[in-house]
């Protein structure tokens, strides 16, 4: 494993995509959030070294010296400072604001920061921060990560064996990743559940050694080391410290010393020696490997002692610490979840009542005894009715809850799916059955949502995505259904469940029907409109044709297209949304295919297109091919010239067939003029050849002026036959007419003509007058 291994992460706020390097340099007050174990730690690193300084957690900094000032401040981990304080944030803004720091950035999980906070921060700062979430990892950046943390194993084995949990959802948290993977090759890479994936892990932890840190002589068993270090992290979790330290001298509020946390026990630290303890920012600190590794061993600790009959602690001593005054502390809702999953049925029942969405969104609900899993349902059902919107800044965060839906638990999930409802729960509840089997088991009730235009786009979306993992059922119909309606969000989603049926299970028919009730969303004028991206699905399902798909789709698409308006191409728009399409169908076949070209039928699909707009080589591939492939092109020109004899309908062709309305890898240059004069010469076509005759150019610049090659070259080839000769001097007699007539109209409309013309008439009036 490469211990230096980083990749380099990418942000988002609200559509905008930021690299670290374009957030440096797009705001100096920023707060980046993210679900626990997403990489904010190491991101900070990244950006604290770009900034020329060292991170600190949120609790470091509050309890340590005042920073030298008009330096950059670099703090992690704001979720996790104790809150018992509530001016906490306060206190830790006005530090900040005390040291004039010259940029702020701070990270928290998502849940743990609100409008609230903002305003605080612009209370001190004057501005509100700028939010940049973390962008996921994607399935191409997790096989990376995974190779490099585990080169001998095979990523596609791996995720298969997490996807059979519904866990490959977690996957792009890399510290889940590598718990996974840890936990994955100590079960001889087949997990049991959830909850032993991460005992496994931990095992697995706990058995290699930091070599970053000394070595003692009074060696543990694995499993001693674990149950020492989970109390060690229940202990720290509970006082909201971040790490212990292993000498007086630096043992301070945040790094207690690690023999104060025991008793009755001396403490041996051989457990600073394994993974579940990384170093800190001092020689003699030692910090969790993770918060989610400190909360499922905490929890372990905890709830083995309050099972416990003979141990005097027990849950409601614990809760005061955990919840005051039954509001629970906000870092501490992922020990609350586990402690949930670990726990005897009376453990779960008060920690349910206590906060039942912690224990959803945390641990392993699939542990949970059938009475439980009821209770939390309801109790979720009562936390909506008084608080619609109770996930809040969490709404975007993805956990799994494997085995937690069972036939009983179904029954009481059925009702609230057929419940109408603008809170968050029927939302949260269809996020969990996606990848779940028990989504077969409510097919009509998610067939129901997916059909009605009255729901939101994001209810049907996430019923969508849970009918997509039903094995046996039959999308067609509720293709046809979303087709009919016609509307942006029912053409998204079909869209979509075209790309599941990909490529044999949905016809040729059936696509190119939904691609003609896609033309309809184009706007009939060209302007700028304020929902950018709308109309995106079309081309990301392009982009999923194969080659064979794409041609049919050409053919049938272009099939006796033509102008039904009636109008000229400047005006047209009963094309624009047909051709458009097409566009892009012609760009994935150009993606796909390789020369030679069928060049006929290339100009059948290009031949009735009209477009608004020019689009450059460097915006389209098949603008760009047909530019570029000169035997193409020079094929298309001489197969649509060739056989014109009529001065007029040549005239016609040019212009709505490679002028500026057409498509853009069509427009004639000057050495495409060429091309054609030869081929009328060589085929002895006059008219063809008078169409595209080079005309003395009258009135050039002197810069300009010079030799005209490709009119001497014309004077030539007329010289060699008659009928050539007699159309090059008609065409000069029209154009000398011509630049006459110009010139007279010129010299009427030149000022020198209107002040004689004055003149005369005045000379008039005074010989009348005399």
């Amino acid at each position: 494993m490469n211990s230096n291994f980083y990749l380099p992460r990418k942000l988002s706020n609200n559509n905008d995509l930021f690299t670290e390097d374009a957030l440096l340099n797009t705001s100096k007050f920023v707060v980046i959030l993210a679900e626990p174990g997403a990489g904010k730690t190491v991101l900070m690193e990244s950006i604290a070294q770009k900034l020329d300084t060292i991170v600190l957690t949120a609790n470091r900094f509050k309890h340590s010296p005042l920073r030298e000032e008009n330096s950059p401040l670099v703090i992690d981990a704001f979720d996790e400072l104790a809150k018992v304080d509530p001016s906490g944030i306060y206190a830790l803004l006005s530090k900040a604001e005390l040291s004039k720091p010259t940029h702020v950035y701070l990270s928290s999980r998502s849940s743990e920061w609100g409008n609230a906070n903002n305003v605080a921060f612009k209370e001190f700062f004057g501005c509100e921060p700028f939010i940049a979430r973390l962008c996921e990892f994607t399935e191409s950046e997790q096989k990376l990560i995974f190779e490099n943390y585990s080169p001998e194993e095979s990523f596609l084995n791996f995720r298969s064996e997490v996807s059979k949990f519904d866990l490959q959802d977690l996957l792009p948290n890399p510290q889940f990743l590598k718990l996974f993977a840890d936990a994955y090759i100590e079960s001889n890479r087949h997990f049991p559940d959830k909850k032993s994936i991460f005992s496994l892990a931990v095992e697995r932890l706990a058995k290699e050694a930091n070599l970053g840190t000394s070595r003692t002589t009074n060696t543990l068993s694995t499993s001693k080391k674990i149950d020492l270090s989970s109390e060690v992290f229940a202990k720290l979790l509970l006082a909201g410290s971040d790490g212990v330290c292993i000498s007086e001298s630096t043992e301070e509020r945040m790094y207690p010393a690690l023999e104060a946390l025991f008793i009755h026990q001396q403490p041996n630290s051989s457990i600073l020696a394994t993974r579940l303890f990384k170093p800190g920012d001092c020689v003699d600190h030692h910090r969790p490997a993770h918060k989610i590794v400190a909360e499922y061993c905490a929890a372990d600790y905890l709830t083995k002692r309050v099972v416990d009959p003979s141990d005097s602690l027990n849950l409601a001593k614990c809760l005061p610490i955990i919840a005051p005054n039954s509001a629970v502390r906000d870092e501490l809702r992922g020990l609350l979840g586990w402690m949930a999953s670990l726990g005897d049925k009376s453990t779960q029942e008060q920690i349910i009542e206590l906060d039942p969405y912690a224990v959803l969104a945390n641990g392993d609900p699939s542990q949970l005894f059938s009475s439980s899993k009821k209770l939390l349902i309801s109790k979720l059902v009562e936390i909506e009715t008084t608080d619609p919107y109770f996930r809040r800044s969490d709404l975007w965060r993805r956990f799994s809850v494997a085995g937690f839906f069972t036939g009983e638990t179904i029954e009481d999930i059925r009702p609230l799916l057929k419940t109408k409802s603008d809170g968050h729960l029927r939302n949260l509840i269809l996020e969990l059955l996606m990848g779940s089997s028990a989504a077969s088991l409510l097919r009509d009730e998610l067939r129901h949502l997916l059909l009605t235009p009255e729901e939101s786009q994001s209810t049907r979306t996430l019923a969508m995505r849970c009918l997509l993992e039903v094995s046996d059922y039959d999308h067609l119909g509720d293709l046809g259904v979303l087709i009919f309606e016609a509307t942006s969000i029912s053409l998204t989603l079909s869209a979509k469940i075209i790309e599941k049926l990909l490529p044999s299970s949905i016809s040729h028919d059936h696509i190119a029907a939904f691609l003609r009730v896609c033309a309809h969303l184009y706007p009939d004028t060209e302007y700028r409109e304020r929902t950018v991206g709308s109309r995106y699905f079309i081309k990301n399902l392009i982009s999923e044709l194969n080659l064979e798909t794409t041609e049919v789709l050409l053919d049938k698409l272009t099939e006796g297209l033509v102008c039904t308006c009636k109008k000229k191409s400047f005006e047209c728009s009963c094309r624009n949304g047909i051709s458009k399409i097409i566009g892009s169908l012609l760009d994935r076949y150009f993606e796909l295919s390789a020369p030679p070209f069928d060049s006929i039928r290339i100009w059948g699909w290009v031949e009735n297109l009209n477009f608004i707009n020019q689009h450059g080589a460097n915006q389209s591939i098949a603008v760009s091919t047909l530019q570029e492939n000169i035997r193409l092109r020079y094929e298309i020109i001489a197969y649509v010239f060739s056989s014109l004899t009529d001065s007029d309908e040549i005239f016609q062709t040019k212009l709505h067939h490679f002028d500026l309305y057409a498509h853009s890898g069509l427009t004639l240059t000057e050495k495409d003029y060429r091309f054609i004069i030869d081929l009328a010469f060589e085929i002895n076509n006059p008219r063809l050849w008078a169409s595209f005759i080079a005309h003395h150019k009258f009135y050039r610049v002197i810069s300009d002026r010079g030799p005209d090659t490709l009119r001497s070259h014309m004077r030539e080839q007329a010289n060699i036959k008659p009928t050539f000769m007699r159309e090059w001097a008609k065409s000069n007699r029209v154009a000398i007419s011509h630049a006459r007539e110009y010139d007279t109209y010129r010299l009427l409309r030149s000022r020198k003509f209107k002040r004689h013309k004055i003149r005369e008439k005045i000379s008039t009036h005074e010989i009348l007058n005399t």
